[in-house]
């Protein structure tokens, strides 16, 4: 016993000292940030510490009840409280023990020893997500810019941080948006959501950090079509594992509703998907001003029924655009993708087949291999 011990010590000090070292060398390295800048150095100094003594620790306060852990947890209305924060890290570990077992079941488990589990092994922290600034230029819908910003800005200082991206005269469209997760290592998963929606964030940012050991991950800031193709593909597979984890577990007892829109969601994404056709065809044209005031016509009369859309821009589109597979995305790259995802049987063999491609001819060119020709 004082042997296992002495060994779990051991490992615990030598996991926190090379956390620290490497959270060090980060420091030593960063650029200078903005006060507006999500500090990455910060967050990992802060967070890999942390997670490496909770798993040092694992075998001295045993194994949570996982029920009992997520019901409280997300009846919670104060995710930021002392009782939430006492049991985050219960409840990541159960979410992360979750997902990694389907991931393994669906075949997306390392091959064999050493490695038993998957790789990377999923790593979350639940935090409040960093918020994005998004850039565009005017005259067409392109998303030529994104910085990661704090978590806490609020709407006055958002919109400062647009305007000077804009410049004046206005030449480019900015948009600062929330996010819902943020693929650092351990991955950022906003701590407001449900359950399916931590769960499905959870296994979206895996996702990201699988597809980095691959050209699709390793391209990802090159041309927009990778980080689209990216992103899609994020989504798919991220959403399938969700739901494998929700059948087999279920959700917890006594998680409050979720807020439902005034207009029904297929309606609202409809009006999108006509509004981004429209607007694509006036920027063509050369009507920029014309554009931009049926962007914020149809925003002030989508809010009238509901919707939450701060503002409805070039931005917006370029943001929002990126995730294909969404129901309001005219892109198509999501049919393409969902083609790929059904005609590959698997869904460890999609990743395999997506995961060299970082172009929209590879994505075209790989529904027409003979294997994968015709409907499964």
């Amino acid at each position: 016993m004082h042997r296992v011990w002495r060994g779990s010590v051991a490992a615990g000090v030598i996991a926190f000292a090379c956390a620290a070292a490497l959270g060090l060398a980060l420091f030593a390295w960063r650029d200078a940030r903005g006060d507006e800048r999500f500090d990455v150095v910060r967050w990992e100094l802060t967070t890999l510490p942390n997670k490496w003594l909770y798993a040092a620790g694992g075998w001295l306060r045993g194994k949570p009840d996982a029920a009992d852990v997520l019901a409280r947890y997300f009846a919670s209305d104060d995710r930021g409280g002392a009782a939430a924060r006492a049991r985050e890290n219960d409840v990541e570990a159960v979410i992360e023990g979750r997902i990694d077992a389907v991931l393994r079941e669906l075949g997306l488990g390392w091959p064999g020893p050493p490695l038993p589990g998957v790789l990377p092994p999923v790593d979350v922290e639940l935090a409040e997500s960093p918020r994005a600034l998004v850039v565009s230029p005017r005259e067409r819908i392109e998303r030529v810019r994104v910085e990661t910003l704090r978590a806490d800005l609020d709407r006055a200082a958002a919109e400062a941080v647009e305007r000077r991206a804009e410049g004046t005269p206005a030449r480019r469209s900015a948009l600062v948006v929330g996010t819902g997760g943020f693929a650092t290592y351990p991955a950022v998963v906003d701590l407001g959501g449900s359950y399916r929606e931590t769960v499905a964030t959870a296994a979206h940012e895996w996702v990201h950090h699988y597809l980095a050991l691959y050209p699709l991950g390793r391209a990802y800031l090159g041309d927009g079509d990778t980080a689209t193709i990216n992103e899609t593909v994020a989504d798919l597979l991220g959403d399938e594992v969700a739901a494998r984890v929700i059948e087999r577990w279920g959700e917890p007892a006594g998680e409050g509703d979720v807020p439902r829109l005034a207009e029904p969601a297929s309606d609202v994404d409809a009006r999108l998907r006509a509004l981004r056709v429209e607007v694509d065809a006036l920027l063509t044209a050369g009507a920029i001003e014309m554009a931009e005031a049926r962007m914020e016509a149809e925003r002030l009369e989508l809010v009238e029924r509901g919707a939450r859309i701060r503002r409805l821009n070039q931005a917006y589109f370029a943001w929002y655009g990126t995730y294909a597979a969404r129901a309001d995305s005219v892109d198509p790259l999501g049919g393409q993708l969902r083609a790929l995802r059904a005609r590959a049987g698997s869904l460890a063999r999609f990743a395999v087949l997506v995961r060299g491609v970082t172009t929209r001819e590879q994505v075209a060119a790989l529904l027409t291999r003979d294997e994968l020709a015709g409907p499964r």
